[in-house]
């Protein structure tokens, strides 16, 4: 697959694999392409070669039907005058336009996606009183409303203090564990490691290397030179996650 940065850049990628049931970390530097895979992965961008979504062209599907397949959240939310449930609501759309009723099961999957987040208690709150964990949280429950296989999130902790953070992967996780296949970008190369089943490194345009946490802590110096910094895992009850940064 083949596009082009916002800057004009090339970018290109000549395979990648995003399994379901898995949370899957692209990291790299800033300008290394992370969003730009994400966004060519929904659609957004235009590409030359294949991208495939259940062995299907994903340029063969129209926007309806990716948005049936394929959930992303962006790095900026915009917190707009609108009441939670309003847009949880939103991630049924895909499946039936913006005039239709919800249905019984429209409102089922609805009511679990706020369980799920721990929104319920807040569904009937306007998105600006909300906290800016409790606004990703909302989100995240709108793209979970969406149901789809695939959830592509772009820098979801980004603003977030610790304790939202936790709350927020223990959901990711669940999703995964679900059989959702989660795909994320992220800059905190510790908490990636810990969390996520496989990891993908990017750097300029290209994957440079693909595998479990544990199988790429051994590569300390192209994580160095990838990421600014290597791993090592720490078995530690003390430490919050077990992989911590080294020089």
């Amino acid at each position: 697959m083949e596009t082009s940065y916002p800057q004009g850049k090339s970018f290109r990628i000549d395979e990648v694999c995003f399994e379901k049931g898995r949370i899957t970390s692209i990291l790299g530097r800033n300008g290394c392409g992370k969003t730009t895979l994400l966004r060519t992965m929904t659609g957004f961008l235009p590409y030359r070669g294949s991208i495939e979504i259940d062995g299907k062209e994903c340029r063969d599907y129209t926007g309806l039907e990716r948005a049936q397949k394929v959930a992303y959240l962006p790095q900026i939310m915009k917190a707009v005058k609108m009441d939670v449930e309003s847009l949880v609501e939103h991630g049924r759309f895909p499946w039936h336009g913006s005039f239709r009723r919800m249905s019984v099961s429209d409102k089922n999957v609805i009511e679990n996606a706020l369980e799920m987040t721990h929104m319920t208690s807040l569904k009937a709150r306007d998105l600006t009183e909300l906290s800016g964990g409790e606004l990703r949280r909302a989100y995240l429950a709108m793209v979970i409303a969406q149901n789809t296989e695939m959830i592509l999130l772009d820098e979801p902790t980004t603003y977030m203090d610790i304790e939202s953070q936790k709350l927020f992967f223990e959901i990711v996780r669940t999703l995964a564990d679900r059989g959702r296949g989660i795909v994320m970008t992220c800059h905190d190369i510790a908490q990636s490691f810990s969390l996520s089943d496989i990891i993908v490194l990017m750097d300029q345009g290209v994957v440079r290397k693909t595998g479990t946490p544990d199988s790429l802590e051994k590569y300390r110096d192209d994580l160095v030179q990838l990421l600014g910094a290597a791993v090592k895992r720490i078995d530690d009850e003390k430490l919050m996650y077990p992989y911590v940064l080294i020089r």
